[in-house]
């Protein structure tokens, strides 16, 4: 017979395993080790099923065993704080810290941003000032060029400089003149 409500069905020599249900949840329980859930079948899948919201169920994540990769199927949060770390060493961090937000390369080698779809751009945006969002700069792959759609501001002494020594310099140095170097 098989335990009634908040009775445990126990394994192991010492009970270390315990499945319960109280009337209104049910509990796994591991006191020992680690918890191993397999899906031995080739090429099968795990599947982690819950409510969908409407009185059936979803996938919300598929460890998808013949393509070997995770799949997120509904939205996942993040909350304040708790960061999405991705490399061997927590080398790339995302987070929001419950004011900003941010993407940090915490690694020793360069952060790339990569734009690799044909003819495509790849474009900053931010609010515009009135409500709304407008794009600021975009890096327009199918005429190679960058594209500034508003304004640049360059501090007092810093240059702006052209060529690849530097051949052209215009700057401000704060003092009341404007300088152009060639």
């Amino acid at each position: 017979r098989l335990p009634n409500d908040s009775q445990a069905l126990t394994f192991g020599a010492g009970d270390d395993f315990q499945i319960t249900h109280d009337g209104s949840h049910t509990y796994l329980n591991n006191g020992t080790g680690n918890l191993y859930i397999n899906a031995n079948t080739n090429d099968g899948d795990l599947v982690l099923q819950c409510d969908d919201g409407s009185g059936g169920t979803t996938a919300y994540i598929t460890l998808d065993g013949s393509a070997k990769l995770t799949q997120i199927d509904e939205a996942m949060k993040f909350t304040d704080s708790t960061q999405l770390q991705i490399g061997s060493s927590a080398d790339t961090l995302f987070y929001h810290d419950g004011s900003n937000t941010y993407l940090d390369n915490t690694g020793a080698n360069n952060f790339i941003i990569q734009q690799s779809g044909d003819d495509q751009d790849l474009v900053f945006r931010c609010d515009d000032g009135s409500g709304g969002v407008a794009s600021y700069i975009t890096l327009d792959g199918s005429i190679a060029k960058t594209v500034f759609d508003k304004d640049t501001k360059h501090n007092d002494g810093i240059e702006a400089q052209f060529g690849n020594s530097a051949d052209i310099k215009i700057y401000h140095n704060g003092g009341g003149n404007s300088n152009f170097e060639n």
